[in-house]
């Protein structure tokens, strides 16, 4: 059984991938991964892909903007409130919860900096938190980050409504929706389609990150079962898939 995929930086086949950190998110057959309901089968899972259990760190996730600088683990046994975790602790495994919403790691090979976000719809600027929490912390410089936007619902699949539509747009830009005219004309609800990806590139591009140092895998939860997916499952029985970032 295939119980995580990974994906590897923009840069990293330059250097040497061991330099890099890895990115990874487990996948619907690994089973349930969420933080605090899930132990026994997370210890399970994240055993078998060499991580050390008690080297995770994770959040009790609202949907918000909320970034945490981890320094240790012990924090973290309470599971505090947040979407996102940043470190340059090399020990530390910092790891999110998606089924839908979009993970993004993070890495500046400057500066030591690594993390994940958990990125849904109304948490999207998450990644503009994290950059600007580095440069607090760290000094970094958003320019020289490594940035993966995982598996998330697509705009594909992902219809919203007129509200919802006008706010990304006006917020994030006219790329990040299309009108479907099917559905349009067919009276539907959420005739327009969100593109989480545009969103979170035009973010980037705005913080001084480079095209070239942004990877887009380009795969869709609700389209591939080998995911779990909130719409595709339903909401009281899609499977949480942990993303996890873990130095060499």
């Amino acid at each position: 059984m295939t119980n995580a995929r990974f994906y590897a930086f923009p840069g990293s086949e330059a250097v040497g991938s061991a330099r890099y950190p890895r990115a990874g998110i487990t996948l619907a057959a690994a089973g349930p991964m969420k933080a605090g309901r899930d132990g026994e089968n997370r210890a399970r899972v994240f055993r078998s892909l060499a991580v050390a259990p008690d080297s995770v760190v994770a959040l009790t996730q609202i949907h918000s903007r909320i970034v945490h600088v981890a320094e240790s683990a012990a924090p973290f046994r309470g599971l505090p409130e947040g979407d996102g975790i940043l470190t340059r602790n090399r020990d530390l495994v910092p790891s999110v919860t998606v089924a839908d919403c979009m993970p993004i790691w993070l890495f500046d090979p400057v500066t030591g900096c690594f993390g994940v976000l958990h990125s849904g719809w109304k948490g999207t600027g998450i990644v503009r938190a994290a950059l600007e929490l580095a440069r607090e912390e760290w000094g970094a410089v958003s320019g020289n980050f490594r940035v993966i936007l995982g598996p998330h619902i697509r705009s594909c699949c992902y219809t919203v409504d007129a509200e919802r539509a006008e706010f990304f747009t006006r917020t994030f830009g006219p790329a990040t929706v299309s009108t479907d005219s099917a559905l349009l004309a067919a009276g539907n609800r959420w005739p327009y389609r969100l593109s989480l990806a545009e969103a979170n590139k035009a973010l980037l591009a705005g913080q001084g990150v480079p095209a070239e140092h942004v990877l887009d895998v380009g795969e869709c939860t609700a389209c591939d079962n080998v995911f779990g997916s909130n719409r595709r499952e339903g909401p009281e029985a899609f499977t949480h898939m942990a993303a996890f970032i873990q130095m060499r």
